[in-house]
């Protein structure tokens, strides 16, 4: 008789409550919150608005969090919206959503945030443009070689920056109050003369603010490396989204605080600006730190569980078979990491993705659609694991989720039906890979 064959590495669990949080947090606050508030001001007709879209981003965004940390804590493995999918809709579904997300969605990301690192690295420490692709991709191979060490490390440096970020947001916020150069007076007009546009500037503000808030979902894709993960995620989830939700608020106080709406809506880089009320004439390079390390922190949590998205799907299908190899002395997806690291360092390159990037976006809020109403079905699949997190206010806070997805989409597709098409064109490019996959595991 042969001897048994032993098993094979698996990843381990060793995120707790406050890592998966950290993914969380890291993943959300990139660039967003330092240079996007000029554009929310600028649909906002008044200081209450201002606020509000922001408020109204992380309800938005909640009803979100609160929906995806039963599905995590249902199925708690590694892929998250890949998992939902292939559990509630067929394996299919579940491939498409792997192929639009991480081949071309994620690793656009990845290489969009490598990018707006390696420029403000550049403004910061005055090296030449044409430095700015090496200093990128050498910023990706270099995160991407602490995840292949280990999730140790990789947890450790995503802890590291989302500290601090937070500090970098608190710092902002502590100076301004402290200092007391700003006034009052640019909250005003506060209260706006009522008007149906109201509900039209809202929506187009609320288009910025949810790019903003972003990422949130991406504790999910590392479910099966949580510790405890029927307590710890919901907590990481939920909790991570409610405290940036809390920082946003008060960062945008201040920058209402230091600069009026309408010298807002003139300022590219609303932190600098409000910086350089604050410290005059250091403003510019401190916000450019800030960006630095808020970016970079963004980038390894991308990274750790992007290549997580790549061994779920060639866990399951024989095509990408070889992405689920574990290395048995780190137990990280190897081969993950690095076609991860090598598809956004191309994209860095040549930047010829640039658009499909951004075509796919409507796809992915069509498959966040369709992982949300998931819920339903696997509720009246009566499945239920033990200790699993209920979605608090089920189901309007889920039909408020989908609902939001959907809104995203048509509004895409109203406004941009040419590039609308061609982003499920790109995703309908996984269905002959699908067949293909099928086939060769049938073989």
């Amino acid at each position: 008789m042969s001897e048994p064959r032993p098993p094979s590495p698996s990843l381990l669990r060793g995120l707790g409550v406050w890592d998966a949080g950290a993914v969380v947090v890291g993943c959300v606050i990139g660039a967003g919150i330092f240079r996007l508030s000029d554009s929310v001001a600028q649909r906002s007709p008044s200081g209450f608005m201002f606020l509000l879209a922001w408020a109204l981003g992380g309800l938005l965004s909640l009803a979100g969090a609160l929906t995806y940390a039963e599905l995590s804590t249902l199925f708690p493995k590694t892929g998250g919206d890949y998992v939902f999918l292939t559990q509630g809709y067929g394996r299919m579904w579940g491939f498409l959503f792997g192929w639009t997300k991480l081949f071309v969605q994620r690793v656009g990301t990845i290489s969009i945030l490598a990018y707006v690192f390696a420029q403000y690295a550049g403004r910061v420490f005055g090296f030449p443009p044409e430095y700015v692709r090496l200093v990128a991709t050498g910023g990706i191979g270099l995160l991407t070689l602490v995840n292949i060490v280990g999730l140790k490390p990789g947890k450790s440096v995503q802890n590291l920056f989302t500290a601090l970020k937070v500090l970098a947001i608190g710092g902002i916020i502590l100076a301004g109050a402290l200092l007391r150069k700003g006034s009052i007076q640019n909250f005003q007009p506060f209260w706006p003369e009522w008007s149906w546009s109201l509900v039209s500037s809202t929506g187009l503000a609320l288009i910025f603010v949810l790019w903003t808030y972003g990422g949130w979902e991406n504790a999910a894709y590392v479910a099966e490396e949580v510790k405890d993960p029927q307590r710890n995620l919901p907590k990481a989830i939920i909790g991570g989204l409610l405290g940036t939700t809390g920082l946003y608020l008060i960062i945008n106080v201040v920058y209402l605080y230091y600069l009026p709406l309408e010298e807002m809506r003139r300022t590219d880089l609303v932190a600098a600006g409000t910086m350089d009320k604050i410290w005059l004439g250091w403003g510019g390079w401190i916000a450019g730190v800030m960006v630095m390390i808020s970016t970079l922190g963004a980038l390894n949590g991308y990274i750790l569980t992007g290549a997580r998205i790549l061994y779920a799907l060639g866990r399951d299908h024989t095509l990408f078979r070889k992405l689920a190899i574990v290395s048995p002395r780190t137990h990280t997806p190897v081969l993950s990491l690095i076609l991860n690291a090598s598809i956004a360092a191309l994209l860095v390159w040549t930047g010829t993705l640039d658009k499909i990037v951004t075509y796919t976006e409507i796809v992915i809020y069509l498959f966040f659609a369709l992982s949300g109403a998931s819920v339903f079905v696997f509720r009246r699949r009566g499945l239920r694991a033990e200790g699993a997190y209920r979605v608090w206010g089920y189901p309007w806070t889920t039909l408020l989720f989908i609902l939001m997805s959907l809104a995203f989409a048509v509004n895409a597709i109203l406004e941009q039906p040419v590039e609308s098409l061609r982003g499920v064109a790109v995703a309908s490019l996984g269905i002959p890979l699908y067949w293909v996959s099928e086939r060769l595991s049938r073989r």
